[in-house]
């Protein structure tokens, strides 16, 4: 196996046209083989290799054959029987099949309209009914030890973060998540009056090990401390996009928004 993998039997399913590369994790190595979306590949090994779209994470696959994890979703351990279950959920893709968030038309068609004054630091002031209507809150034992017993979220995005946390503790990854910067804040990108409105606007964003992936920073690579690879895979079955898979000058490895478009 190559230099630097860590051995975890388990299976991915595409969500891409993917290729197989022969005896390293680099786009430089031979095609191996094609493989099409929604297919799924055994995995021996998971690791690093050519940085793709801000991620660098590989499978080691059969045969010393080595595919790029952005294009697959939810590696799971164990029989394929057991894993991967097919979400079914309406998102936007990249094309390297990583999800990609919603647009702001996108968020005031599934998420709701509000009117907004600018306040002070790039803050924002929602000046109308619509965070009573639409801003609930949801316990969170699972953050509950980082002063998060309850998070506010938009109503219709409840379900989904619900689903995800209940899918990390599930997956025994709970203590993969060391701190947490909040939901619902509302307020411009990355503080800044000049840009547009952050999804934490809306209630539907959540940031997470935040010293570790800070914002324009290569998140921390799998299984290093402060790492949330591991989950990136839960959360995208789920519908959310994750910032580690945003453009490099963007990139932003603390943050998941929900991004699904059937809600």
């Amino acid at each position: 196996m190559y230099q630097g993998f860590t051995l975890h039997d388990g299976y991915v399913r595409t969500n891409v046209r993917l290729n197989l590369r022969q005896g390293a994790p680099l786009v430089a190595a031979p095609i191996a083989g094609k493989v099409l979306p929604e297919k799924l590949l055994h995995v021996q090994g998971i690791g690093r290799g050519d940085l793709i779209s801000g991620n660098d994470i590989w499978y080691a696959g059969d045969n010393e054959t080595y595919f790029w994890s952005g294009g697959c979703a939810s590696f799971q351990s164990g029989d394929r029987e057991e894993r991967v279950p097919v979400s079914g959920i309406a998102v936007n893709r990249y094309s390297n099949g990583t999800i990609k968030p919603l647009s702001d038309k996108e968020l005031t068609d599934v998420f709701g309209y509000f009117d907004y004054t600018e306040g002070q630091g790039g803050r924002i002031l929602i000046n109308n009914n619509w965070v009573r209507e639409n801003i609930v809150p949801l316990a969170t034992p699972l953050l509950a030890s980082l002063g998060y017993e309850t998070i506010s979220i938009h109503r219709k995005a409840l379900p989904s973060f619900e689903a995800a946390l209940n899918s990390i503790k599930s997956a025994g990854l709970s203590t993969k998540i060391l701190t947490c910067a909040g939901t619902f804040v509302p307020r411009h990108k990355n503080w800044d009056i000049n840009r547009g409105l952050s999804s934490h606007s809306w209630g539907i964003a959540i940031d997470l090990n935040s010293q570790w992936n800070g914002y324009g920073n290569t998140p921390a690579p799998l299984g290093m401390h402060g790492s949330l690879r591991e989950i990136v895979p839960l959360m995208e079955a789920l519908g959310f996009a994750w910032g580690g898979h945003f453009s490099p000058q963007y990139v932003d490895g603390m943050h998941f928004e929900l991004a699904r478009l059937d809600l």
